[in-house]
């Protein structure tokens, strides 16, 4: 019985080790049963043929295996695949959207319009791949560790649209299109309508949660070298985009990385980690106001730290308020070509400034949020 020992070789590596011998055993006596009924029907024994039949009736392997195999068999399961579908989607969305950035702007740079595309299309599919890769990968992990999302037990009609951006498929955009075209401002009656459903999407926390993980994740694997956007290879002609760099040419940018590379790496950790309160407990507030506080601190700090200790802080720091105001109205009276380092200081001031009312809202939370989301949940199926 070769043949049998061989089908049964295979079934079994396939079968959870502690199981294994007790479910070989069973398949065996099955088997052997069904080889004597069919070799007495006969009258003589049955030949390789006959018997390759029989084991091919009986079922492959693979699913003979699976009837008793635990745990989840696939990759991304029903209950999860909605949340791996919108990840997906707003992953691809931001990598094109980056993409188009980098060619037009090598584009205007007097780069060469067909390598630019290139460089465009190769960065996309790779950046594209890559990010479903890991949406993949971090929802076959989630169903194996039995990862508990709140929001199925505690979900609000209003979360439910997020659905509508995990389902959205080229029909529905042929849909709205058309819909463009007889009305002006075109009110879905079925499918996805942008100009509704993205407002709708923004006010889920199902939908406000996915979207900060997907903008972490992407963040983090920009930062770390493992998702590249054909930023580096970007020959800048700043005359032409009527830019001025000053000082900023000068920079080590290499080592002003360096110098940020553990700095930034917690931020957007922060951020994804808030993205994963919203997904997991949507009523806890004072969760969100706690990583709300953390993630304001950190905006403060390292807005202030570039401004004053960094390589670059001489450049872009400034020792006062009315500085400050003076570069800025430098800035007015003379727009153009554009200082990129006042541009820089901006940014940094007004980081400082939102992570200080970021860190405010989050106390706030802390101090009288409790559970009210779901308080109100609670009170509405009473």
């Amino acid at each position: 019985m070769t043949m049998l020992e061989d089908y049964l070789r295979a079934v079994s590596r396939l079968l959870p080790r502690s199981k294994r011998e007790d479910i070989v055993a069973e398949l065996r006596d099955e088997i052997l049963t069904r080889i004597e009924a069919k070799e007495a029907e006969l009258g003589r024994p049955m030949n390789d043929g006959e018997t390759e039949q029989l084991l091919r009736d009986f079922g492959h392997p693979i699913v003979v295996a699976a009837r008793y195999r635990d745990g989840p068999q696939y990759g991304v399961g029903p209950a999860l695949y909605p949340y791996w579908a919108f990840a997906v989607r707003f992953a691809v969305i931001i990598q094109v959207c980056v993409s188009v950035i980098v060619f037009v702007v090598k584009a205007l740079s007097g780069g060469d319009i067909a390598d630019a595309f290139g460089a465009a299309i190769g960065s996309g599919v790779t950046g594209a791949m890559t990010l479903i890769g890991f949406a993949t990968v971090a929802a076959w992990l989630a169903e194996r560790k039995g990862i508990n999302l709140d929001y199925l037990n505690t979900w609000r009609v209003q979360d439910l649209r997020f659905l509508d951006f995990a389902f959205w498929d080229w029909t529905d955009v042929q849909e709205w299109m058309e819909q463009m075209k007889t009305s002006k401002h075109a009110t879905a009656t079925a499918g996805f309508d942008f100009s509704d459903d993205f407002r709708a999407i923004g006010q889920s926390t199902t939908g406000r949660g996915i979207a900060i993980i997907v903008v972490g994740v992407v963040l983090i694997l920009w930062w770390v070298g493992l998702l590249r956007f054909g930023l580096a290879s970007i020959s800048i002609d700043f005359a032409a985009l009527s830019l001025y760099p000053g000082a900023l040419t000068q920079v080590d940018w290499p080592g002003f990385k360096a110098e940020l590379y553990w700095p930034f790496l917690a931020y957007f950790a922060a951020l994804i980690a808030y993205g994963v309160v919203m997904l997991t407990h949507p009523g806890g507030v004072r969760l969100r106001g706690l990583v709300d506080i953390v993630i304001g601190v950190s905006a403060i700090f390292i807005a202030a730290w570039i401004g004053t200790a960094s390589s670059i802080a001489p450049i872009v720091g400034f020792n006062s308020v009315a500085q400050l105001i003076e570069r800025v109205l430098a800035f007015v009276a003379h727009p153009v070509p554009v200082p990129l380092e006042t541009v820089v200081t901006l940014i940094l001031t007004f980081t400082a400034i939102g992570g200080f009312f970021r860190a405010l809202r989050g106390l706030w939370d802390v101090v009288s949020g409790g559970y009210a989301e779901r308080g109100r949940l609670t009170g509405q199926s009473a």
